[in-house]
């Protein structure tokens, strides 16, 4: 059966947005939230999560970020207009919430490529509006180092987005990283300098697994118990439709993300990823852009 989804165009400061709702929906209901990557595929991202989502019996929620408006949305602020994709967001839930009788609680927030740099970013910003945080093959990532300048690190945060993280309350957050373990081509859409390549790595894959480690050494370090996990999609390249397919992406997601504490034994269709890159396999391989 196909799933009604409510188009909202967006006014003022919200984003145009698809929206499906289960059909008994109240103050109660989880907010499940998935933003597409740079190809701007909000359809492909509502067609794979809506079954899932309604079935568990939360409320979708698809924005788009628009080439013209928000650019530069998976970094919070444009560099030059100063635009915030975050408050964007914050401002599309709050009018959707009071418009359809949800409850304005924290998102169980999911971003993939793009999108994916997007959702750990903000939830950085505001982890206070972040139940559980589910991040798919970011392109590269902020690191939770306070010595580094924002967005490549925590230094001077506070002068793009008017607040310093609090590090403590991200980190606390459950996390988990998605990405496919042939994710491993450097594409045209694949950010690229010697210092990012020399911290995170060359390719998503191994971008994906540096970065859960060094939330691992940010807990550590404040005493906190390493919660956030990494895990592969078993054949998967940079492809959504492809992670969603091959390993029911969608399903993994939302199981996680209502049941955040759940195990790893919860996963369908993951593949563990290495701690190391040993394999030729996986040295970064220089091929056109593919779907974000």
């Amino acid at each position: 059966m196909s799933t009604p989804f409510l188009l909202d165009e967006g006014h003022g400061g919200s984003l145009p947005c698809l929206l499906a709702l289960p059909r008994w929906h109240d103050a109660r209901t989880p907010l499940l939230v998935s933003v597409h990557g740079v190809t701007r595929r909000p359809l492909e991202h509502a067609l794979a999560f809506a079954g899932p989502a309604l079935a568990a019996g939360a409320a979708l929620l698809v924005p788009l970020f628009s080439e013209h408006r928000h650019r530069r949305y998976q970094r919070l602020v444009h560099p030059r207009s100063g635009r915030r994709s975050d408050l964007a967001l914050i401002d599309t839930v709050a009018a959707l919430c009071a418009r359809h009788g949800l409850g304005d609680g924290p998102l169980h927030l999911f971003g993939y490529s793009a999108g994916a740099q997007f959702v750990h970013r903000f939830a950085m910003a505001h982890p206070q509006r972040v139940a559980a945080l589910a991040v798919g093959a970011a392109g590269w990532y902020t690191w939770p180092d306070p010595a580094l300048p924002y967005p490549l690190g925590w230094a001077g945060m506070a002068d793009w987005l008017g607040r310093s993280p609090d590090a403590q309350a991200f980190l606390r957050l459950p996390t988990r990283v998605w990405v496919g373990d042939r994710d491993i081509a450097v594409d045209d859409a694949l950010r690229s300098s010697p210092e990012l390549d020399d911290l995170q790595g060359g390719s998503r894959l191994e971008r994906a697994r540096r970065w859960v480690q060094a939330l691992h050494r940010a807990c550590h370090a404040s005493g906190l118990a390493a919660g956030a996990t990494l895990h592969g999609v078993a054949g998967a390249g940079h492809d959504f439709a492809q992670c969603a397919r091959r390993g029911a992406l969608a399903e993994s997601v939302v199981d996680f993300l209502l049941s955040p504490r759940a195990g790893a034994a919860d996963l369908r269709g993951q593949a563990s990823v290495p701690s190391t890159v040993s394999s030729a396999r996986e040295a970064p391989q220089r091929q056109a852009a593919t779907p974000s």
